[in-house]
């Protein structure tokens, strides 16, 4: 009997090597993946503003792909709107009229007296140079503004990319729903980090819509640089995790056996368990 439970012990220790030396292979290759989607999980952070409690953590199960586009779309349509509305304000009230040159004169005109004709064409020819000299002047300062837009562009989405949150695409979608282009603008040109207000924004309604409400542009990007320096960024915590239970496969008894115990690491690195049953078999016909 005892001869009997000794070799069903054996049999129980090699599956347990055997599963070890696989989990050490890298049989288990699944397993890796999910660490891995845990990992980037951990590496997730949570954005608050002033001593407000970090949004619990969302559940992922969302709605389906064809209403998050629908809903994106509508609300891209409106921001749209509101663009084209913006722009028509700022160009019926506050337009600057270039400045136009006048008819260049002829002798006709000047009833053929030549040196009026003269002194008029003259005069027409200052005008011309300065109305040039002003048109290539807003030229190049639309480039240089352009130039800078796009550089803020860039940062911006740069800057998207870098803030570890799953759910940017919709706090952004939120904060262009609710301000205008006007706003959006002061924010995207006067934060030092915009992506991170857009995002803090998005994910706080109330706060959004406080500052939304403020028309004024001047008291606004007063309340935006105000509202970045209460921004926190903490690591979001994750969830303890689950305890195992090693099953161990030391001296029944107690005692130490050291060359067991250096035969069944080996056996964990090579797969090959032969040694240690053998072992086992000669301390058992040893024991006789």
């Amino acid at each position: 009997m005892n001869t009997k439970a000794e070799a069903m012990q054996d049999d129980d220790e090699v599956a347990v090597l055997e599963e070890e030396t696989n989990h050490d292979n890298g049989a288990e290759a699944p397993e890796s993946d999910v660490e891995s989607e845990d990992q980037a999980a951990d590496e997730s952070v949570v954005v608050t503003i002033g001593e407000d409690s970090p949004p619990p953590e969302e559940e992922h199960a969302q709605a389906p792909e064809w209403v998050r586009e629908l809903r994106k779309n509508h609300r891209e349509l409106q921001r749209k709107n509101r663009e084209l509305e913006d722009k028509l304000k700022a160009t019926t009230s506050t337009e600057a009229k270039p400045v136009e040159l006048a008819k260049k004169p002829s002798l006709e005109d000047c009833d053929y007296d030549t040196d009026k004709y003269d002194a008029e064409l003259g005069a027409w020819y200052d005008q011309k140079r300065r109305v040039d000299d002003a048109a290539e002047k807003a030229k190049a300062e639309q480039r240089t503004a352009d130039d800078a837009w796009q550089a803020k562009l860039a940062s911006y989405g740069k800057a998207k990319t870098e803030l570890k949150v799953k759910d940017f695409e919709d706090a952004e979608l939120a904060v262009q729903e609710l301000f205008s282009a006007t706003q959006q603008g002061i924010l995207l040109q006067g934060a030092d980090n915009p992506a991170l207000v857009t995002y803090a924004l998005g994910k706080n309604p109330a706060k959004a819509k406080a500052l939304a409400s403020i028309t004024d542009p001047v008291k606004y990007a007063f309340a935006v640089a105000k509202l970045e320096t209460q921004l926190k960024v903490t690591p979001r915590k994750a969830p303890p995790p689950e305890s195992t239970i090693t099953r161990g496969t030391g001296a029944v008894s107690g005692t130490v056996d050291s060359t067991l115990d250096r035969l069944r690491a080996e056996a964990a690195k090579t797969g090959d368990l032969t040694k240690v049953v053998q072992y086992k078999q000669s301390k058992r016909n040893a024991g006789k």
